[in-house]
């Protein structure tokens, strides 16, 4: 049987979800300025569908540098945390990393990595301990992501 919605009894393509959500997560997402609130959006529809009842919960973890480290190098991170101070959007070696217009330099950007950050490994280790089949961090990587 497939999952296609073709069948009116689906109760065999019922998947365990995990979904990565806290507050001050959605918060921190929040404070993006080119998409502002979109993740507080994202999570009102998703209570406002009713999906809720149909995941689990899990609050993420903050990645640390350690964690970051692993897919970043440190000039990199070094980089974002010295912009994170203050926003600064004019630093000429922003360009060379991949930060401006589309990923533009805001005043805590450092914390929003590591939130995000920290939200996919969360939902990445979910997965591995087989508490789940599927794992959505709704406000994770966005357009960037990669499967």
């Amino acid at each position: 049987m497939s999952c296609s919605g073709d069948s009116d009894d689906d109760s065999s393509c019922k998947r365990k979800v995990a979904y990565v959500y806290s507050p001050e997560y959605i918060q921190t997402c929040d404070s993006l300025s080119k998409v502002p609130n979109r993740a507080s959006m994202v999570h009102s529809l998703i209570e406002a569908y009713g999906l809720l009842k149909h995941m689990s919960v899990v609050k993420p973890q903050v990645a640390t540098i350690e964690d970051m480290a692993k897919f970043h190098t440190d000039s990199y991170l070094e980089h974002l945390h010295k912009i994170s101070q203050d926003g600064d959007n004019d630093d000429p070696q922003s360009g060379d990393y991949g930060l401006g217009y589309d990923c533009p330099v805001v005043e805590g950007i450092y914390d929003y990595a590591a939130a995000v950050g920290g939200a996919t490994l969360t939902a990445a280790q979910c997965l591995m301990d087989q508490k789940c089949e599927v794992s959505v961090n709704w406000a994770g990587g966005w357009h960037h992501a990669k499967k």
